[in-house]
């Protein structure tokens, strides 16, 4: 088999998804080093017929390789301009491609400002809509699971002791111990200092409250001059401008990453936001009182939203109905 027998061959399994992420490099690696190879590789696509691929993701996983090429030239141009942003869709490594199409993992975005003054950086932005998840793996080698409607970014020189994240949503944490400086996440009302560790972030704007749950390792909350430590079981909240830590089960917090909700005595209304959030509908409480029910309860994300709100429907005081297709109304029965 000579080298454009394997070449070819290479192309079609990256387009099948089947390509080994090893090879996938060496692939876009060889596409850098010729014009030519370029023009092949755009040559075998266009031969290519989508209704014959095995898996559906023929033009998503091209945008990722055109991403990485264009995300190259972006950083090696000298361009005379100011600071530019750039958004590319952006999906994981053809390994990944079958896992994210099965999981329903979101493509992510990823924004540049590029040629900026010295003062300025290039970051790196994950955006994860509603009814989606997210899984990426942080040059450190740090796992990160982006929950729906949700968002993280770092810095270009991230490896360089600027381990910084900035968290808007929710996010689960697997922090690869790494020498230099710590790891931390920011969130609107607070940083956590990271030592190498596990742990979930939960800080939607629209819950009112910060919440951070330690399963494993270290970490310290910081705020202004506060610090304060956290031990593995406890989570820490910050409502109402106030700081305070219960002993939980800190595991349960992080089980949406797998795709199970895990709920003891949260109000209806916020179970209601987190619907919305994961099955990206829209759901209108006509009732004010039933915002105050607590519920606890556990439920899959396999399940549909209709699936979810009989049972709710069976054991809440409330009758639902859809006003249209992705809008549904709460009652009180």
């Amino acid at each position: 088999m000579n080298e454009n027998d394997t070449i070819k061959r290479k192309i079609n399994s990256y387009f099948n998804g089947q390509l080994p992420a090893d090879d996938e490099a060496e692939i876009v690696n060889w596409m850098k080093l010729d014009e030519k190879n370029r023009l092949y590789f755009f040559q075998i696509k266009s031969s290519l017929d989508p209704q014959k691929m095995e898996h559906p993701l023929l033009e998503s996983s091209f945008s990722e390789l055109q991403s990485k090429l264009t995300i190259n030239q972006q950083f090696n141009s000298k361009l005379t301009l100011g600071v530019k942003r750039i958004y590319f869709p952006l999906l994981h490594i053809a390994a990944m491609l079958l896992i994210a199409a099965i999981a329903g993992f979101s493509i992510a975005y990823l924004t540049i400002q590029n040629n900026a003054p010295k003062t300025e950086l290039a970051w790196f932005e994950t955006k994860v809509s509603r009814g989606e998840k997210s899984q990426l793996i942080l040059p450190d080698g740090s796992k990160v699971w982006v929950n729906s409607e949700s968002s993280i970014s770092y810095p270009s020189n991230f490896m360089e002791g600027n381990r910084e994240i900035k968290l808007n949503g929710e996010a689960y944490f697997e922090v690869a111990k790494f020498e230099g400086e710590p790891f931390t996440v920011k969130t609107n009302d607070y940083n956590v200092r990271v030592l190498g560790t596990k742990f979930n972030i939960m800080a939607y704007s629209d819950f009112n409250r910060t919440e951070t749950s330690l399963i494993e390792g270290k970490i310290e909350i910081q705020k202004g001059g506060q610090h304060i430590p956290v031990v593995p079981g406890q989570t820490l909240t910050f409502s109402d401008n106030k700081f305070s830590i219960i002993k939980t089960n800190a595991s349960q917090k992080a089980q949406w990453k797998d795709g199970i909700f895990d709920f003891d005595q949260i109000t209806f209304k916020e179970l209601v936001v987190r619907l919305e959030h994961w099955y990206d509908v829209d759901i209108i409480v006509r009732n004010p009182e039933l915002n105050r029910i607590v519920y606890s309860g556990i439920f899959k994300n396999e399940e549909t939203i209709w699936q979810v709100l009989n049972t709710f429907q069976m054991t809440l005081p409330i009758r639902y109905s859809r006003s249209d297709f992705r809008t549904f109304v709460i009652v009180k029965k």
